[in-house]
């Protein structure tokens, strides 16, 4: 299969990473100059908060931030670090895949899911989740305990739907939950899929050209659920 371009994003900035300052800011350096950057993912990224890390990022209209992060370096891997695209890219992969759109952010009780979905006339809810950490070429979620992400998943088994990871990485070979980190998390995602559900990893490459990111979805990967 071919890859397909799923988004662009112009205009970015190199920088180098001096620290994290808190869970969503991190300290810059661009060309000698201490910054600000705002970091729209609240995982731990141990592997990626390594000062000197290479950082891409996007001006922003100054606030307490000057910079949005949308890559990070892991080596010589680019990571993509920004949740606020994770629905449209989810949203496009479910397309390329036969799903049409219906809705996003849609309320139901005290939860909101993604997006809700059809195909060959059956409508469903599906769950997006972006997936940062690979060891030894295994994908692995959650990086952090997500009671929050324990919910959606079982909203979406209560409900019957797509969980889809977005493996935001190109160095994946499978995707597992990470029991280690979450035996919880990995429970609710064997339970729901004993109940139905249906699991997806897509696989992401991302590629930088002077200032701009190309994201393209290359493949499906299998997801491994583990005997908890």
């Amino acid at each position: 299969m071919h890859s397909v371009l799923l988004k662009e994003i112009d205009g970015l900035v190199e920088g180098r990473l001096v620290k994290r300052v808190n869970r969503f800011v991190l300290e810059v350096d661009v060309d000698g100059r201490i910054a600000m950057a705002h970091l729209r993912d609240s995982g731990r990224l141990t592997e990626l908060m390594k000062t000197n890390n290479r950082v891409l990022m996007r001006p922003k209209r100054r606030e307490k931030t000057e910079f949005e992060i949308f890559v990070i370096y892991d080596d010589s891997i680019p990571v993509i670090v920004n949740s606020s695209i994770h629905s449209d890219i989810g949203a496009k992969v479910l397309e390329f895949t036969g799903y049409r759109i219906l809705r996003r952010e849609v309320r139901v009780g005290d939860s909101r899911i993604d997006l809700l979905v059809e195909k060959n006339l059956r409508k469903t809810f599906a769950e997006i989740k972006g997936c940062t950490l690979v060891k030894n070429g295994i994908a692995l979620f959650p990086d952090a305990p997500t009671e929050r992400g324990v919910k959606h998943i079982k909203k979406i088994a209560e409900l019957g739907g797509i969980v889809l990871f977005l493996v935001m990485r190109e160095d994946a070979e499978k995707m597992m939950p990470n029991a280690e980190t979450h035996p919880e998390f990995a429970q609710a995602l064997k339970e729901a899929v004993e109940q139905g559900v249906e699991v997806l990893s897509a696989l992401l490459k991302p590629s930088v050209n002077d200032d701009r990111l190309e994201i393209r979805f290359e493949r499906f990967i299998t997801v491994i659920i583990p005997e908890i």
